[in-house]
């Protein structure tokens, strides 16, 4: 039997008031918003924080999803998504199985509309397009588990695609921007999986030996280069999708040279792309026409950062979650890739998860 989690007309409208004399009383930037969540295991949440027009951040509200957290690092990439049209927030609730979804109202304040089951076991990355979300459970058989999403944020299950047999630490499931097909790293297993989407349906997926040891974060550029980092040996590689639903490989595990590269951004003209290390950096990378890489600082140390965990770049800012340190760090992109740092945010709790920003 379906279990519901949908929130009633009042109990959202309740969640709204409780945060709109916060939202007020600082006022909006009218740049966008950036979103993270606590992943707090006695109540999961989403942080909002203003975006302003020299890229700076303030803490506007906090908006429960219902569900709860892990309180530990989920080990992926992309726990937080945003629709292309800025109206839907999704945001996975990985220690109780399922999927939070806010509609975007004005200056970027949620309203919490749905919960829904989310399909498996330990939900940690979820992406939202042409009207569909996808969620990655990573725990029990791991799958990816379809939704159809109306303009306001409620969520209809479609169809579950199990991953292939010896899937371990799935990390991140996005769309490729073609929308044809969707990729799927997995840290422990060492592949890269392409599964077709029909219509918004999840197809069979096929599988691509990953070119270097624990395939985590990635990301894609408009042309269609996926861009993965390997946190085995912190190395980067790029690939490009085949008609089969194979990636084939173009840049292999280019050493980084910063330890432990986990999570991947790249910037909305594919020109560059940048890892989050663990080991307390960031580096960048350009990236060509045919989507080879070039490391742009020699030992990889483009920017310092506490802990990065999951980017994302908003024009030409590029933000970082450091869940140990409870912080947001800032970026300016130069046209020349290179990063000049901005102030930050403080005091958000540790074990942040997952980044969007508008």
């Amino acid at each position: 039997m379906k279990v519901s989690y949908r929130v009633a007309a009042p109990l959202a409208a309740g969640f709204a008031l409780l945060f709109t004399g916060t939202a007020a009383a600082h006022g909006g930037s009218g740049s966008g918003a950036v979103y993270t969540q606590t992943n707090s295991p006695t109540g999961n949440a989403v942080h909002r924080l203003d975006r302003g027009p020299d890229g700076s951040l303030t803490p506007i509200a906090t908006y429960r999803t219902g569900g709860l957290g892990t309180g530990a690092s989920l080990s992926s990439q992309g726990a937080v998504a945003l629709s292309d049209d800025g109206r839907v927030l999704l945001a996975v609730d990985a220690g109780s199985n399922d999927i939070a979804a806010f509609h975007v109202g004005r200056r970027g304040h949620l309203t919490l509309v749905d919960r829904e089951p989310s399909g498996g076991v330990t939900p940690v990355s979820v992406d939202i397009a042409d009207g569909s979300a996808y969620v990655l459970n990573s725990g029990g058989t791991a799958n990816v588990t379809a939704f159809d999403v109306d303009g306001s944020g409620r969520l209809r299950a479609r169809n579950t695609s199990a991953l292939t047999a010896g899937a371990s630490g799935a990390a991140q499931v996005s769309v490729a921007p073609d929308g044809r097909e969707l990729v799927v790293t997995e840290r422990v297993s060492n592949r890269i999986e392409t599964l077709p989407l029909r219509f918004g349906r999840v197809g069979a997926p096929v599988i691509t030996a990953s070119s270097g040891a624990v395939p985590f974060g990635f990301a894609f550029s408009p042309r269609g280069d996926l861009v993965v980092s390997e946190a085995g040996a912190s190395t980067v590689s790029s690939y490009r999708l085949a008609g089969n639903g194979t990636a084939r490989t173009i840049t292999g595990s280019l050493a980084v040279g910063q330890g432990a590269a986990c999570w991947v951004a790249v910037t909305g003209d594919g020109r560059f792309a940048y890892t989050g290390n663990a080991t307390g950096s960031i580096s960048g990378f350009s990236i060509a026409r045919d989507g080879a890489l070039t490391a742009l600082n020699a030992d990889g140390l483009t920017a310092r950062s506490p802990r990065p965990n999951d980017l994302t770049i908003v024009g030409n800012t590029l933000y970082a979650i450091n869940p140990s340190t409870g912080e947001i760090t800032a970026y300016r992109v130069r046209s020349d890739g290179r990063l000049d740092a901005l102030p930050g945010v403080a005091n958000l709790g540790t074990g942040l998860a997952g980044l969007a920003a508008m």
